[in-house]
């Protein structure tokens, strides 16, 4: 999609506020890792939001290269 409003800079911006979101919810995530053994089912819920946050910076990290080579 060709932008008309905003600039490569705030494209920038933009691309890096979500990054430092997604790191930091990543972060929170890791401090309040459930115990496989005591709670299995609260850990496999965990692992998936640990999973997509990860898959979610990875596509980010992508985005932010292809903007960054223009």
């Amino acid at each position: 999609m060709d932008y008309q409003y905003i600039t490569e800079e705030e494209k920038n911006n933009i691309i890096e506020n979500q990054l430092k979101q997604l790191e930091a919810n990543h972060f929170s995530l890791k401090l309040i890792e459930p115990s496989k053994l005591v709670n299995p089912n609260e850990h496999m819920a965990w692992q998936q939001q640990i999973d997509i946050i990860e898959d979610s910076i990875t596509h980010m990290r992508k985005q932010k290269i292809k903007l960054d080579n223009g």
